[in-house]
């Protein structure tokens, strides 16, 4: 991949990973949560830079894969067999990249989670200036959803929600919503926006 240093404005040829196996390369995950897979040195000036670009991350223990697609205009089109029980998402930043594996690796329903995170993100927004809204972690033991909020001033903050949220919510979306098997769907906050409009009309 030809990468243009920002910093002397070299242009370089890098190898850089398109495709994760992480059954296979289970040391990538690691490289995928602090991004150093996706950081490149420059030969020229030896600054090391961020590179954003297409990769596809496949879970096969898991039964998912994701799809980071930062580029303008519509990712190929990808077929896959809907009765393999996958879940193939889309994003579109690095820190959903993280995230949605974060969420999936865990065995919870994404679109549940994604509700949470619209329904939290309304309640902090009264009060703080919320740019990003991430899920962090889920307590097994006590059940609570954890959440990292990012400030404007880049400052974090975290809050949790209970676990009997997340069992309603995920009742909910398996009964009354249906989300297409064989493509890559984008399931983020605007597609919890509209299933939660929905949900409404239908309850």
């Amino acid at each position: 991949m030809l990468i243009t240093c920002p910093h002397c404005q070299a242009e370089t040829d890098h190898k850089v990973h398109d495709h994760i196996n992480i059954d296979r390369n289970p040391e990538l995950r690691a490289q995928v949560q602090d991004l150093s897979c996706f950081r490149v040195k420059c030969p020229n000036c030896g600054e090391t830079v961020l590179v954003v670009h297409p990769c596809l991350y496949h879970d096969m223990a898991n039964q998912f894969m994701v799809w980071l697609w930062p580029e303008e205009g519509e990712a190929p089109k990808a077929q896959f067999d809907p009765l393999a029980g996958y879940a193939l998402r889309m994003v579109d930043s690095l820190n959903a990249f993280r995230e949605k594996i974060n969420i999936l690796e865990r065995g919870l329903d994404d679109r549940a989670v994604e509700i949470m995170k619209l329904l939290l993100f309304t309640q902090l927004d009264r009060d703080l200036d919320v740019v990003e809204l991430l899920f962090h972690e889920w307590d097994e033991r006590t059940g609570d959803f954890r959440f990292v909020a990012v400030l404007s001033d880049g400052a974090e903050q975290y809050a949790a929600m209970p676990g009997t949220v997340y069992q309603r919510l995920r009742e909910d979306v398996a009964t009354y919503l249906y989300t297409p098997g064989g493509d890559f769907t984008k399931i983020d906050m605007a597609w919890a926006h509209s299933a939660l409009e929905l949900l409404h009309e239908l309850g």
